[in-house]
């Protein structure tokens, strides 16, 4: 069974991915996220989606939000795919100030 949490990770990914938040990522992280992607959509063991959900997470979380291309609406998914783990990361903060 998905959880929300997959929801949340997966589609908050996926909409900064298209807008170019991780292309300063070296070709390892990449392929790792996109490893995470698979292990969380085909696994039916909960361990392995779970650890896999861990792992996105912290590949997330260097995400550049100060790319031009980042919409208000991907980084809005962002922030609520972090706070659904209890993070509250300081890129989110700026990024909001700024676009006041």
């Amino acid at each position: 069974m998905k959880t929300t949490s997959y929801e949340l990770l997966v589609n908050a990914a996926g909409q900064l991915i298209q807008q170019h938040a991780f292309d300063h990522l070296p070709d390892e992280k990449l392929s790792r996220m996109y490893s995470c992607f698979r292990c969380i959509g085909e696994s039916e063991n909960n361990e392995e989606i779970a650890g896999a959900e861990s792992d996105l997470l912290s590949l997330f979380g260097e995400a550049n939000l100060y790319v031009e291309t980042a919409t208000p609406q991907s980084i809005q998914q962002w922030h609520t795919a972090m706070s659904y783990f209890g993070l509250m990361a300081t890129q989110s903060a700026a990024v909001s100030a700024e676009g006041e």
